[in-house]
């Protein structure tokens, strides 16, 4: 038996919903790892799934590693930067004709209002969408986004979609697989599918997405999720101030009581 993408291991949405299981069974693959650690006797395991092998537990192991699972439903604000944080450079220049920075704008200068926004919703979680962790690594980006908004980030989505999420696919013989989304099927995707499949894996209880990019965004996610920013003013343009303050009280409630001054 390999301990990787195990030959044993399957996912098929007529078998549990699709959860991962082992191979002519029902068994799913976090349940034996699960038994283990929880002290019972691996005699008393056996008598119940007596195909099970140590080799069973080892390649559970390695799947669970390989494959964390999300996050817990937390309440997620899916993030640019670009456009969103501080003017899109490109954006700024095609529109304008010269630098947001000769213009006196500056990188990150829209971290003080979100910041402000999300402290009435201190459970609300950061998702990157931004290049910007792929191009420069993410403990760099977090140090430009101060400690308030840093401690909120759980990741971003490059990394989650083609590191951690996996997707099921229909081969041409019939069967289905989990595979990762490779760098090429990121790169393929438009903003509002990268996002579309970031919900899909993390399963976030409610979520907003906040990006100048308006390409192809599905009606109901465009009315009811997305704060759309103009990409020379980003977050500092008041009308995108007050679409942040409606979806962040229509899609996760009234700010906190212990937060409200």
């Amino acid at each position: 038996m390999t301990t990787g993408d195990s030959e044993s291991i399957r996912s098929d949405p007529d078998i549990l919903g699709g959860e991962p299981v082992f191979v002519g069974s029902r068994l799913p693959v976090r349940t034996l790892p699960a038994c283990v650690d929880a002290g019972n006797n691996w005699d008393r395991i056996v008598a119940s799934w007596p195909w099970l092998t140590r080799a069973h537990v080892d390649a559970a192991r390695h799947w669970e590693q390989t494959h964390p699972l999300a996050s817990d439903g937390a309440p997620t604000a899916y993030v640019g930067i670009s456009g969103v944080l501080h003017p899109s450079e490109s954006v700024y220049e095609l529109l304008r004709s010269r630098s947001p920075w000769t213009d006196g704008h500056s990188k990150y200068e829209g971290v003080p209002v979100l910041e402000a926004a999300l402290q009435r919703w201190p459970d609300v979680r950061i998702v990157l969408t931004s290049t910007q962790p792929w191009a420069h690594g993410l403990e760099s980006v977090l140090e430009q986004l101060g400690p308030a908004l840093a401690e909120r980030v759980d990741g971003y989505t490059y990394d989650d979609l083609t590191n951690k999420a996996k997707r099921r696919v229909v081969t041409r013989s019939g069967t289905t697989r989990s595979i990762a989304f490779s760098s090429e099927d990121y790169w393929r995707m438009n903003k509002s599918q990268i996002v579309a499949a970031h919900v899909e894996w993390r399963r976030p209880s409610q979520w907003i997405a906040i990006d100048d990019e308006d390409i192809l965004w599905p009606h109901d996610m465009r009315r009811d999720k997305l704060v759309l920013t103009d990409g020379c003013e980003g977050l500092l343009e008041p009308r995108a101030q007050d679409r942040l303050m409606t979806l962040l009280v229509s899609n996760f409630g009234p700010p906190s009581a212990t937060q409200m001054v």
